[in-house]
């Protein structure tokens, strides 16, 4: 997994836009060691967990 660097960018919230810290990731995986179903799981997991840390703590 690859970090970008952390940027502020405009954001809408349904009424304005708003002011956001936003960081791409990049990932790359090998088709012929993991399969894309597992990668994509992954990278979704890994999404839910980036938005929401405090996940992290809740069993389940």
């Amino acid at each position: 997994v690859g970090v970008n660097k952390m940027m502020v960018r405009p954001v809408w919230d349904g009424t304005t836009f708003v002011p956001r810290k936003m960081m791409n990731l990049s990932s790359s995986f090998d088709h012929r060691v993991v399969d894309g179903w597992d990668a994509a799981v992954f990278v979704q997991r890994l999404k839910e967990l980036l938005e929401n840390p405090a996940t992290l703590f809740i069993d389940g």
